[in-house]
């Protein structure tokens, strides 16, 4: 709603009159687009100088240090051993810090030299960089800005799939290809083996699609797509599609390993994605995200009812129970720049007994370690640390992860707004987590109520980015109520009655006090033993 728009979704909601304020303008929408929901502490740290600020993180990163060498080894195993909460406390601490870095035109040069080391350290581990960041950010953007029936609806599946394909993160495995012999389907002496691409595959995998009527497949979708598009794009598909296409289909294994590649850096863009959307409070992306991660996590089409029955298979399979909630949300009503806080109830009806987690932990070592590897991705997508490969479970065993995403409902009706005000906000997001035997997991999260009174709309809804078809939503009503004033009076009026009040005293005859006795001393204010 009108308190809170920010980036190119405005925050405004569906109003119960039939009066319905328009659009901020474009300044005043600028002007609120700073805060984010939940950083109370970001006013109080905009006071603060960077030295200061660093302080502050120091003094926090030592006391969990436990007299431990400063080393990045023993930062690194620090934080691994720190529970969730820990890990968010001391990510709070230096959320401050990097946002006077990043944004105070003061430490530019500091800032410049942060993001090429961050960039350099993740090129060099295989991870997304800030071009990444960028690029998924100009294709959100288009969208959001878009005309026609789609830009109103969800984030199209598709749309979001070529975003990710046309990374430059896969451009890599594209161009890794092309230097590995992929466009000639012969592999370089030393490079048999590796994960590459064969153009036969692509060019039967891309038919065997288009016959399955996937959407981008089409010849009028495929027309002008460049190659390097083409390649990943194909791969993701055929990955989501794999257990529909036809058995005669065959794929050579250095194929098949440049699949699973192109999916895990899909998947890891998908993650990135749904940052960034929480960090602009872009909603349907952030729902889009969760939704691929899903599907590439579990290498299914869609949330569809056969897929859903796909996804509980497996999960038999492995020991492990398809989740089904039910959720309860409830809203405080409040004034106009007040406090409304969303609290959210969801219930787990696919509970774990005592037995049947234990049986996970000590009798299936595969169905525990596929409950611990899905844990983990919840973790991660949570902001938290990923535990390194070979690391233990954590003391607390499997648990579930779920993401609580508050969208703040607008209905238009017939009056025109902005592009930039066509779409939901997200006004609030909460993670959560439980162990198997947990059946009852809350959260809530809350947002400055609109100026204008009246009744507002919230849509919650919890999602997972590692199963499919089992998110829930819920729609929540609060009301803002009116402000109240309070008559006070005017600043000329209360200075002329001091005035008055002040001569008066002055008026009034004074009874005059005779002076002390010179001899006389005050009393002892304690009496001498």
């Amino acid at each position: 709603f009108e308190a809170i728009p920010v980036g190119n979704e405005s925050g405004n909601m569906s109003k119960g009159s039939k009066k319905k304020p328009g659009p901020a303008p474009k300044s005043e929408q600028r002007a609120k687009a700073e805060p984010v929901p939940g950083d109370e502490a970001t006013s109080k740290a905009e006071q603060q100088s960077a030295a200061e600020l660093e302080a502050c993180f120091m003094k926090a990163l030592e006391k969990r240090m436990g007299g431990l060498e400063m080393t990045e080894d023993n930062v690194r195993k620090v934080l691994l051993a720190m529970s969730p909460e820990e890990q968010r406390a001391l990510a709070e601490e230096g959320e401050a810090l990097k946002r006077e870095l990043l944004q105070n035109e003061e430490h530019a040069d500091e800032a410049k030299k942060f993001r090429a080391e961050v960039n350099k350290n993740a090129e060099a581990r295989g991870l997304p960089t800030e071009a990444d960041g960028e690029h998924l950010t100009k294709g959100v953007l288009a969208f959001l800005n878009a005309e026609g029936d789609e830009a109103s609806g969800p984030v199209p599946t598709r749309r979001l799939l070529i975003m990710l394909a046309s990374s430059p993160y896969l451009a890599k495995l594209a161009l890794a290809d092309a230097a590995a012999g992929g466009q000639t389907g012969e592999a370089p002496p030393g490079r048999a083996g590796e994960a590459r691409a064969e153009p036969a595959d692509i060019d039967a995998l891309e038919q065997a699609l288009a016959g399955l009527e996937v959407d981008g497949f089409a010849p009028d979708q495929r027309a002008g797509r460049p190659p390097f598009v083409r390649r990943n794009l194909t791969l993701l598909c055929g990955h989501l599609h794999r257990e529909r296409l036809p058995e005669s289909l065959v794929l050579r294994d250095s194929t098949k390993r440049a699949q699973g590649a192109a999916a895990g850096r899909a998947s890891k863009l998908s993650e990135m994605l749904f940052r960034y959307a929480l960090q602009n409070r872009w909603v349907k992306p952030a729902l889009a995200a969760t939704e691929v991660q899903a599907l590439l996590t579990n290498g299914l089409w869609d949330g569809s009812e056969a897929a859903k029955r796909r996804m509980a298979e497996r999960m038999a399979e492995a020991g492990l129970k398809l989740p089904r909630l039910k959720m309860a949300v409830s809203a405080t009503d409040a004034r106009p720049g007040r406090k409304v806080t969303v609290k959210a109830e969801v219930y787990r009806t696919h509970v774990y007994s005592e037995e049947e987690a234990a049986a996970l932990e000590v009798g299936g070592e595969s169905a525990a370690a596929h409950a611990v590897d899905k844990a983990a991705e919840e973790r991660a997508a949570q902001g938290q640390v990923r535990a390194e490969a070979g690391a233990a479970p954590s003391e607390a065993g499997p648990q579930e992860g779920w993401w609580v995403v508050g969208e703040a409902i607008r209905e238009n009706g017939d009056v025109p707004v902005e592009a930039a005000a066509r779409h939901n906000a997200l006004v609030g997001f909460a993670p959560l987590t439980a162990p198997l035997t947990l059946p009852t997991m809350t959260c809530e999260f809350s947002f400055d109520a609109p100026e204008t009174p009246g009744e507002y709309k919230v849509m919650v809804h919890c999602r997972s980015t590692g199963c499919v078809g089992v998110d829930v939503r819920k729609k929540v009503t609060f009301k803002v109520l009116p402000a109240i004033f309070v008559k006070r009076p005017a600043p000329a009026a209360t200075a002329k009655a001091e005035e008055a009040e002040e001569e008066a005293r002055e008026r009034e005859p004074r009874e005059e006090q005779p002076p002390p006795l010179e001899a006389e001393a005050p009393p002892p204010l304690i009496a001498a033993a």
